[in-house]
């Protein structure tokens, strides 16, 4: 059942009925229910896992609190860490580690041997990763354990975010779930327009991309270097349309419930620095990672490089939960190292004298000073995201290399006036188009939300944007597409 599937659109209207019709005390029955239903709908012989890592995180947190040897709970902790890591590392990186070690053994020669496929079950690092956050929380003794088995149940399996997040920690979710909710029409009206803006980044934008980017970078001696360079900065564009395209759909479908699920995107690809991009890309898994595995590394030890290793061994993490691909870790290496460097040119004082001597002397003010600095942390970051769109979009090490090799002769077509309209224009107009729209939305969202801004012009004109938005999605969205990427990872 895909959220943009006939399926999802009559599966939801009838959960939002059946909830605001069941009685408070019986509402969680119905959101376990309908939660299995949704996960079962994809693939029903991996619900045993899911079950399996909730039922091993509750009884660890349950037992936890009533253990005071520290082995002992030491002991139980890895219990959970073993049991949920144990699983996805098995199912997402075992291929990749059996198919490189088969690949050696035959000399990388290419057909030598057939590849070990595993599929991966839906979900499992968003589910695992927030039941672990929540035995970790109370091994820490920060947060008592949930006594409610089912409630426990429904945190982890809640349908709107259990395929790609939010990951939601429980002290936010938890008592939303039990809090008695009424049905309230704006808030309902709120949540359906923001499913339409998912639809719209989804449809519209990220299926549309998938058509023409992953051919361009498959086969970039094919195409100009310009043209190889712009396909590198679509795909980045349609990972952030899919991946944020999904957070508002399962954001907007919990809010018609009356449940308030964490903001994930924060307009990424306006961040004026690597270090930002993180801060404002899937915030809820960045932030798992910060509080999870960073913080911890950063603070066992004073020593000056304690922080830059945890920085570059988080980052490289971070990249290859993004992709079980040697090319994914690659790039969180190049992203940590290029974030360490940030940092240290930020902190460094013989660095700021010199710039600021430069900057003075040619009589450049504070806004001046501020937007020099902000544009070449921007050229940094963007540099970072072309090499990393062809190198996660071409497929290969080789593709990769080609497609860099062909971006790298852009001087040289510009320099012979080679640059055509074919050359940026490879893409359909009606794609253009709903990316200026949508960056246009966004950046007036940022300032102030639009519903708000609609709502204050009247209901009509509120419904007749939302109602010609909905008509866009029919007419120009890929609809032959399924799933979405992070339904990889």
């Amino acid at each position: 059942m895909n959220f943009h599937s006939i399926d999802f659109l009559l599966f939801l209207p009838v959960v939002v009925v059946l909830y605001f019709a069941t009685p408070h005390r019986f509402r969680w029955m119905l959101l376990l229910l309908a939660s299995n239903v949704f996960y079962g709908s994809w693939r029903i012989e991996f619900l045993p896992i899911l079950w399996l890592s909730t039922g091993i995180d509750y009884a660890v947190g349950r037992m936890l609190p009533k253990v005071a040897d520290k082995r002992q709970r030491l002991g139980l902790l890895l219990v959970s860490l073993c049991g949920n890591l144990g699983l996805l590392l098995f199912f997402k990186y075992f291929a990749l580690a059996a198919n490189t070690t088969l690949s050696l053994w035959h000399g990388g020669e290419p057909g030598a041997f057939e590849p070990i496929d595993i599929i991966l079950p839906l979900g499992i690092s968003f589910y695992t990763f927030q039941t672990l956050g929540y035995v970790i929380d109370i091994y820490r003794g920060r947060r008592a354990p949930e006594t409610h088995a089912g409630y426990f149940a429904v945190y982890v399996m809640y349908f709107p975010q259990l395929i790609a997040g939010p990951i939601e920690r429980p002290g936010r979710l938890l008592p939303q779930l039990r809090a008695d909710h009424a049905f309230d029409l704006r808030r309902a009206a709120v949540g359906g327009a923001l499913m339409l803006v998912g639809y719209f980044k989804k449809l519209v934008i990220a299926d549309r991309l998938a058509q023409t980017i992953p051919t361009i970078l498959a086969a970039p001696q094919d195409h100009s270097p310009l043209t190889v360079l712009l396909a590198s900065v679509g795909s980045i564009y349609r990972y952030y349309a899919d991946i944020s395209g999904y957070a508002d759909i399962a954001i907007g479908a919990s809010l018609v419930i009356g449940i308030r699920l964490s903001r994930n995107f924060d307009r990424p690809l306006a961040a004026a620095s690597i270090s930002e991009f993180w801060q404002r890309w899937h915030i809820t898994v960045t932030t798992w990672f910060r509080d999870y595995l960073y913080l911890p590394l950063a603070r066992r030890g004073r020593e000056w490089w304690r922080k830059p290793a945890a920085t570059l061994l988080t980052i490289m993490i971070v990249g290859f939960w993004h992709g079980a691909a040697w090319t994914w870790l690659a790039a969180g290496l190049i992203a940590g190292l290029v974030m360490i460097g940030e940092g240290a040119v930020r902190r460094s004082r013989s660095i700021a004298r010199v710039a600021s001597g430069a900057f003075g002397a040619m009589g450049l003010g504070d806004v001046q000073v501020r937007f020099v600095q902000d544009s070449a942390n921007r050229v940094v970051l963007w540099l970072f995201l072309i090499l990393l769109g062809s190198l996660v979009n071409a497929g290969g090490w080789a593709e990769a290399m080609a497609a860099w090799s062909r971006m790298a002769e852009l001087p040289a077509q510009i320099g012979g006036l080679g640059v055509g309209p074919a050359d940026v224009l490879f893409l359909p107009k009606s794609v253009l188009l709903a990316v200026i729209a949508l960056e246009l939305y966004q950046w007036l969202d940022a300032r102030r939300p639009v519903f708000e801004r609609l709502s204050e012009r009247g209901l009509p004109t509120a419904w007749a944007f939302y109602y010609a938005l909905a008509v866009v999605i029919l007419m120009f969205g890929t609809f032959d597409r399924s799933g979405f990427i992070y339904f990889d990872f």
